[in-house]
């Protein structure tokens, strides 16, 4: 009974209050909120994007540096990147190369591309050190044709075609990647998660829009493969 009493003598202090100052401090005003959304849309194209952020910034964000050398290395047409209704699946630095500290010394890991495609046994330290048709293959795959984004995806995987040649990996003669958003909290965009994958990889940044479609950014080596 005393308990109630002493919280029935707070809440009417409380009530008192408003309006009045505590400790010469006015009490918060209620006020509308606003809720803001940033808009996804960089008003570019894919192209431009990708030279923005490599090593034509002035050396302030060269997130994209090493796809850049990807791309001028394989002699990949670079109009396929000003190219309509597309998905492009850009290559942050960490997705190809990428290292963890082993018994005090720095590894390059396997989850990266030049650690996932070794070059007589050993991970590549340059894009040079792989033929130019595969390098210039992967960066097709990576073109994803019709622009996936938080709009058109659901839990439900799309099963989307790429640029990459059909029949040129032999895991995945028809050239397709799958698409899809995690129904969690989180809602995180998934690469090639599907029954039986051997890997799949969470979208680092997603729903970049560009001029000619969608950009999502991935920090880890992406594959086809069954188990």
């Amino acid at each position: 009974m005393k308990q109630a009493i002493v919280w029935l003598a707070c809440i009417g202090l409380l009530i008192s209050m408003a309006g009045c100052n505590v400790a010469g401090l006015k009490l918060q005003e209620n006020a509308d909120y606003h809720p803001y959304v940033l808009d996804p849309h960089i008003n570019k194209t894919a192209w431009q994007y990708i030279k923005d952020r490599s090593y034509n910034f002035a050396g302030k964000d060269t997130v994209f540096k090493l796809m850049r050398q990807a791309i001028e290395y394989s002699g990949i047409d670079t109009n396929l990147y000003i190219k309509t209704d597309c998905t492009f699946i850009f290559l942050h630095n960490d997705a190809v190369f990428r290292t963890t500290v082993v018994n005090k010394v720095p590894t390059i890991t396997a989850d990266c591309y030049w650690g996932k495609y070794l070059v007589n046994g050993k991970p590549a330290t340059k894009w040079s050190d792989y033929p130019k048709e595969q390098v210039k293959n992967y960066l097709l795959y990576l073109i994803v044709q019709g622009a996936y984004s938080f709009n058109n995806l659901t839990p439900t995987n799309v099963v989307a075609t790429t640029l990459q040649p059909q029949n040129y990996d032999p895991l995945n003669p028809t050239s397709i990647m799958t698409l899809r958003v995690n129904n969690d909290q989180n809602f995180t965009m998934r690469l090639n998660d599907f029954s039986n994958s051997a890997g799949y990889v969470s979208v680092r940044t997603s729903n970049i829009l560009a001029l000619n479609g969608a950009i999502q950014v991935i920090d880890r080596v992406l594959f086809y493969q069954t188990k």
